[in-house]
């Protein structure tokens, strides 16, 4: 049975499910890579550049893990999930980073994702994909509309339920990041564990429907922008109105230019309206040490304590 590997970096936690179903119903076997680790990061640094990113290291790291246990890695190039919305620049180059660094190690599978206007790119990128894979094309789409339906109605139901997340009488901290630095325990350094460890409540993008978030990103609304962009502007907008939220961390990797615009943003709006709401900006790569980290967490929450 052809086997399909799917590394567990950049996309992974947002998408993992979607595209773990989409070649069970084709009929591969999926493989996993294990959680980031120490050897995964180093594997990674060894193949980039100096001036990569973090997770995108890491992802690398992933990438050559499965190259001994699958016939494909997968690595879908997601261009844009929603109208006038496009995602980082590392998502869209993925692929091709890959095949520069990697290509003579392993042999990538490729879907283009771009859902704000060419619609018949992401059709032909599936066709292309059942070439290589020597299956009926309408067979993947099939299964492809299947699983991007279930997505968009997943993501539909979420926003009908607008609940807000209570705190419970504890120390709420907002937690802002890439969902694959925040959902990432290694690269994070158990950041989200360690702040429930403390008795706090940590509230994260995820827990604010997407309308919602969208509506109070209203400086940027209507132009192109990053979707990473609306989700993190549109959550801090929203928590700074939540008397119950004593602080904010950014957790970001070493060099993000999209990080850097972002969280200036959000800095100069919170100044504009007179909030002091502390912000601690935590910033890692792979030579971060975990107990300058820790020190410079417990800092922030003693402060508001």
């Amino acid at each position: 049975m052809t086997t399909i590997g799917i590394p567990k970096g950049m996309f992974f936690f947002e998408y993992s499910s979607i595209w773990e179903e989409f070649f069970k119903i084709l009929g591969f076997k999926v493989v996993l890579s294990e959680d980031t680790n120490k050897k995964i990061l180093d594997e990674g640094v060894k193949y980039c550049s100096n001036e990569t990113c973090l997770p995108v290291k890491v992802f690398h790291g992933h990438v050559i893990s499965l190259k001994d246990k699958v016939d494909y890695i997968f690595i879908p190039r997601y261009q844009s999930t929603g109208k006038s919305e496009y995602t980082c620049p590392k998502l869209c180059g993925l692929p091709d980073m890959i095949a520069v660094n990697l290509g003579e190690h392993v042999r990538i599978l490729e879907i283009k994702i771009n859902m704000n206007s060419h619609h018949d790119e992401t059709k032909e990128s599936l066709i292309n994909m059942a070439r290589t894979l020597k299956i009926n094309p309408a067979k993947v789409l099939e299964a492809f509309n299947a699983v991007w339906a279930k997505y968009v109605k997943t993501i539909d139901e979420k926003n009908k339920v607008n609940s807000k997340k209570t705190a419970d009488n504890k120390t709420v901290i907002v937690l802002l990041g890439h969902p694959y630095m925040i959902y990432d325990n290694y690269i994070s350094m158990r950041l989200v564990e360690k702040l429930k460890e403390r008795n706090i409540e940590v509230f994260t993008p995820q827990d604010i429907d997407y309308e919602t978030k969208r509506r109070n990103a209203y400086l940027y609304r209507g132009k192109a922008f990053w979707d990473i962009g609306f989700e993190l502007l549109g959550s801090a907008f929203t928590y700074v109105k939540d008397e119950s939220v004593k602080g904010i961390i950014y957790l970001t990797p070493f060099g993000c230019g999209l990080d850097a615009f972002i969280m200036e943003f959000i800095e100069l709006d919170i100044k504009s309206k007179g909030n002091k709401l502390p912000m601690l900006k935590l910033t890692v790569d792979e030579h971060t040490g975990e107990a300058g980290f820790d020190t410079r967490l417990e800092a922030f929450i003693d402060m508001v304590g």
